[in-house]
């Protein structure tokens, strides 16, 4: 899928891009649309390019996710010049849009999550030791949840709750939740996996030491 570029007025064409995004948020023109696609679509584009090699989706994804945003930006007209950093205004709007690339691949990934196939992950292994525990109620497991909990400091904590929520039928984070996690624990990114290596050898350990005692 994608937009096709058309010509337009002269009028409509001397906007600058602060102007033009706020009359096309204000009057539903399909003039000012098509400029507005004209001058941000392949900068759009590439963003979406980017995001579609670092998570191994396919590009015909991204070229769809492109023109969703577009399409989102007409239909609820949310731009607000007084929130961006005006001394660069193009900059300043490719900003503002690759937000929104970010919120459609997160809407992306987590319509993908319902169909994927499980695969097994390190909770799976944790779970099977845990299994070998003799938990005989719902409470034993809260309990079991909290010791364990405690063994991990604030980051590790916030690692594990991240990949629980987010790392069930695939292997990996998708890319975008990484980086929204690092950002989170102003953390690099490469840090998460150390952060995730710890906590595992520390659940593994209270584990041990649940069922030695």
């Amino acid at each position: 899928m994608s937009i096709e570029k058309v010509r337009v007025s002269s009028e409509v064409k001397d906007l600058d891009d602060i102007k033009l995004l706020e009359y096309l948020c204000k009057i539903d023109s399909d003039e000012t649309y098509k400029e507005f696609v004209n001058r941000f679509y392949d900068d759009v584009l590439e963003q979406c390019k980017i995001k579609c090699k670092s998570r191994n989706i396919d590009s015909h994804i991204g070229k769809q996710i492109a023109h969703e945003v577009f399409e989102r930006v007409r239909k609820y007209k949310s731009f607000d010049k007084s929130k961006l950093n005006t001394k660069n205004p193009r900059n300043a709007i490719i900003g503002w849009l690759y937000r929104i690339i970010i919120r459609l691949f997160y809407d992306y990934h987590n319509s993908q999550k319902k169909e994927e196939v499980p695969v097994n992950s390190y909770f799976d292994d944790l779970a099977a030791e845990a299994e070998s525990i003799d938990v005989e109620n719902l409470a034993f497991k809260r309990d079991l949840s909290i010791i364990i909990l405690r063994k991990l400091n604030k980051k590790e904590k916030e690692v594990v709750l991240t990949d629980l929520e987010h790392k069930r039928g695939q292997k990996y984070l998708p890319d975008d939740i990484t980086e929204s996690l690092a950002n989170r624990l102003g953390v690099k990114k490469p840090t998460i996996r150390k952060i995730r290596e710890r906590a595992i050898n520390k659940i593994k350990l209270a584990l041990d030491e649940i069922k030695q005692s």
